[in-house]
């Protein structure tokens, strides 16, 4: 039997995943009316509408609502999170539906402190090499300063030359991938992404350097059923064991 793989994290570490989820993908809206009605204890309640990236809020007993666009809506909901009295079992039952997984009330055996235990759904995961997230997926302002001071470090020049960079508002310098070396066009692709045809599969020819984004992903189960990956599908993993 499989061991399932879990993390834990304290109530606000849960809160900003949860921001982070709301935040990362389009509005999710028949999540934020569950969500929103839980939080509220039905005292609040969301309204689609077809092929409308947003949606009505209203409160019960009053005919008055408000309607607010994608990212407003994310905004509010976001906001109304923050502003909620949190205990390990409410934030278990969000978390369950945000991650779509299991999720239960905990207690760090380290530190004692209460929140919450997230299955991540991640054990059943298989990269089957399709290249998918490395030809898909918006990716070029996920480099970290670290990234880039690792391939400083190792004198990696042939992944360097596709590194630019920029300022922040804050005048700090950040980094992007993968500039066309002495331009500031964006590479359609990443060039280190290879095919090969007879085993029809991608291969990463910087594999053990690669960004961190890049190793990371797909993070979550939810992730890469959200982004297309087909790592946990039983046939992809099937295949990848031939």
């Amino acid at each position: 039997m499989v061991s399932k793989e879990s993390i834990f994290l304290s109530i606000d570490q849960a809160l900003e995943a949860v921001s982070a989820d709301f935040q990362q993908y389009e509005p999710q809206i028949l999540l934020f009316a569950e969500i929103i009605r839980l939080i509220s204890g039905g005292n609040i309640f969301l309204k689609k509408e077809t092929q409308k990236n947003g949606a009505w809020i209203g409160k019960v007993g009053q005919r008055k609502m408000q309607w607010l666009d994608g990212p407003d809506l994310v905004t509010y909901i976001c906001n109304m999170i923050v502003a909620t009295d949190w205990n390990p079992e409410l934030m278990a039952s969000i978390c369950s539906r945000v991650f779509r997984t299991h999720a239960f009330p905990d207690v760090d055996s380290a530190s004692g402190q209460a929140g919450v235990r997230i299955e991540t759904g991640m054990e059943t995961y298989c990269c089957c090499q399709c290249g998918q997230c490395c030809q898909a997926l918006e990716y070029h302002d996920q480099v970290t300063v670290k990234d880039v001071e690792r391939w400083q470090r190792l004198g990696r020049t042939d992944i360097l030359k596709w590194v630019g960079t920029h300022k922040k508002g804050n005048g700090r310098t950040a980094y992007r991938i993968w500039i066309r070396p002495d331009t500031k066009e964006l590479a359609e692709t990443c060039p280190f992404l290879q095919k090969n045809s007879s085993k029809n599969i991608w291969v990463c020819n910087i594999h053990d350097v690669k960004p961190a984004i890049c190793r990371q992903y797909p993070v979550s189960r939810k992730h890469g059923l959200m982004t297309g990956c087909p790592g946990f599908n039983a046939q992809c993993r099937k295949s990848r064991k031939k």
